[in-house]
This record gives C-alpha cells, sequence and structure tokens, in this order.
C-alpha cells in the first residue's frame, strides 16, 4: 500500500482490499463509515460499518495490513466522539453525519484572484401591481392582484 491517508471515526472511506481465491486474486472494495480506531503503532486497526440490503456489516481492517491495496476517503466526517458505536443502533438518515467544513484557504492563490468582483448594485424595490379596493370606512384598502 502506498502512504495511509489521515481518516477519522466518522469519515466515508473506500478500503480496497486484495483477495485471494484459490489460484485467483482480485481487488475487492468496501465502503462505509469508520466508526472506531483502536491500537497504536503497527497494531493499529479501523472498524468500517456500511449497511448492506438492510444488515449492518462491520469489518475491522489493520492500518499496515499488506493485503489493503488503496484507502479512499471519500468524505470528511464532524463527530464529537472517539468512537461511534451508537451508530449500531440507528437507522435510515438517522445515521447521517454532518460533514467537515473546508478548510479555511483551501483554494489556491491564482483561482482566487480570477474571480471578478462583482459591484453592488442598489437593489430596486417594487410594488406589486393591483387595485386598491375601498373597504369600510376607517379600514384599510385592499389590494387586488
Amino acid at each position: 500500500m502506498e502512504k495511509i491517508p489521515a481518516i477519522k471515526p466518522g469519515d466515508l472511506v473506500k478500503v480496497y482490499t486484495r483477495l485471494i481465491e484459490g489460484d485467483k486474486e482480485r481487488i475487492a472494495s468496501f465502503q462505509g463509515i469508520v466508526i472506531k480506531i483502536k491500537g497504536s503503532d503497527v497494531s493499529k486497526t479501523f472498524t468500517v460499518r456500511k449497511i448492506s440490503a438492510g444488515i449492518g456489516v462491520e469489518r475491522i481492517f489493520p492500518f499496515h495490513s499488506p493485503l489493503i491495496k488503496k484507502i479512499e476517503v471519500k468524505k470528511k466526517g464532524r463527530v464529537r466522539r472517539a468512537k461511534l458505536g451508537y451508530l449500531r443502533i440507528k437507522r435510515g438518515r438517522k445515521i447521517k453525519i454532518r460533514e467537515a467544513e473546508a478548510e479555511q484557504g483551501a483554494l489556491p492563490a491564482e483561482v482566487i484572484s480570477e474571480q471578478p468582483v462583482a459591484e453592488k448594485q442598489p437593489v430596486k424595490e417594487t410594488k406589486p401591481k393591483g387595485k386598491k379596493v375601498e373597504t369600510a370606512p376607517g379600514a384599510k384598502p385592499v389590494e387586488k392582484v
């Protein structure tokens, strides 16, 4: 595997693993949310959870496994816990995790300077056109459209 990306709990990742079936070899992907990172150094692992056909599937991957071909971070999640075990009992939209905001100054300087500066034009307020109909004396007139 190349370089291990910086992943945290709450991130949506796609892990490409090498599977050996008999004399054949193929690459299988597993996409889900990182719910925990455990251990340190060489024994460090991360657990990825996905919902497949309505059933929750979890898989534990060692960070330094030679069978992991690549780890792609699809989305950075913003969570307030280190272990997201509570996601196991959630269903549907309640599993949704907020996306982390983009870092300040993420755009290159050239891109920022190329954007045209729009001049502020005064906004004209227009009243809807309609006929005023008088009502009883002392009442406010009503507009008909």
